[in-house]
C-alpha cells in the first residue's frame, strides 16, 4: 500500500480525535476522506469505528481523571443506545454504496445547519423531569441506531438532546457523557463489521494511531477550550465534502 494515505489519514486523525473530543463530528471528515482514498463506503464506516473507539478510551481517562465523567447517567444512556446500535450496525453492513454515500452527504448538510441554528436555544429546560428522562431513553435509541449505522455526527446529535433534556449540565460533563457512550456502543456494535470483513486494517490503524492521540488532547483541554473557531472550520469542512460526496 502507498505510505503517502497511510501518512494523510494519521495526520488528520490527530485532527479529528481533537475535534470529536471537544466538539463534534470529525468523522464527517474521515469517512469522505477514508472514501476518496478508495476504500468502499461500508469499508470506511467501519474502519472509522476502530479509530473511533481508541480515541474515546484515551479521552475517557481524561474525563474520568479531571472529575468530568458522569457515570451514572452516561451508563444508564448506554443501555438503550447500545441494543439500537447493533441493529443500525446490520444495517449499514448490507446497505449499497451510493446510497450510504447519499445518506451521509444528507445527514452532513443536516448536522451543519444545526450547528449554525441552534436548535437546542428553543426547547432546554421547557418539559418536566419524568418527560425529560423518558424523552431521553427514546431519543438515545434513535442515536444508537443511526450511530450504528452511520456514526458520523453522533456526537453532535447526543450533545444536542443532551442540552435539551438536562438542564444547567456542565459542559464538561457532557462531553463526558457523549465518550461514555460513544465507547460502549461502538465497541459493541463494531463487531458486527469486523465479522462480515468490513476493517480495513493498515487504516484502521494509522487512524487510531491519530485520533488517539487527538483524543487524549482533546479530553485533556476540553473544559477550557471554546468551540466557536472548530464549529466554522467544521461548518466549512463538512459542506465541502458534503458537496464531493453528491457528486463524486
Amino acid at each position: 500500500m502507498d505510505i503517502l494515505p497511510i501518512i494523510a489519514i494519521l495526520t488528520v486523525g490527530i485532527g479529528v480525535g481533537f475535534i470529536n473530543i471537544v466538539s463534534a463530528g470529525g468523522s464527517m471528515l474521515t469517512l469522505p476522506l477514508l472514501i476518496f482514498f478508495g476504500l468502499p463506503s461500508n469499508v470506511a464506516n467501519g474502519t472509522n469505528r476502530i479509530a473511533i473507539l481508541f480515541q474515546n478510551v484515551f479521552a475517557m481517562y481524561q474525563f474520568h481523571k479531571n472529575g468530568h465523567l458522569n457515570w451514572k447517567l452516561g451508563l444508564a444512556l448506554s443501555v438503550p443506545t447500545t441494543i439500537a446500535s447493533i441493529y443500525g450496525a446490520q444495517i449499514a453492513v448490507d446497505i449499497a454504496e451510493n446510497t450510504f454515500d447519499n445518506l451521509l452527504a444528507t445527514f452532513m448538510i443536516i448536522f451543519a445547519v444545526l450547528l449554525i441554528i441552534k436548535p437546542q436555544r428553543f426547547v432546554k429546560g421547557k418539559f418536566s423531569l419524568k418527560v425529560s428522562i423518558v424523552l431521553l431513553f427514546i431519543a438515545f435509541v434513535f442515536i444508537g441506531i443511526y450511530g450504528g449505522a452511520l456514526q458520523a455526527g453522533v456526537g453532535f446529535f447526543i450533545m444536542l438532546t443532551l442540552l435539551m433534556l438536562v438542564p444547567k449540565i456542565p459542559m464538561a460533563e457532557m462531553h463526558g457523557i457523549k465518550v461514555l457512550v460513544v465507547t460502549i456502543y461502538i465497541s459493541v456494535s463494531t463487531f458486527v463489521f469486523i465479522s462480515n470483513g468490513l476493517i480495513s486494517w493498515d487504516f484502521a490503524i494509522a487512524l487510531s494511531i491519530g485520533s488517539a492521540t487527538g483524543g487524549f488532547l482533546g479530553g485533556k483541554y476540553a473544559s477550557i477550550l471554546p468551540d466557536k473557531l472548530l464549529e466554522k472550520i467544521l461548518i466549512a469542512a463538512i459542506i465541502f465534502f458534503a458537496v464531493i460526496l453528491l457528486f463524486r
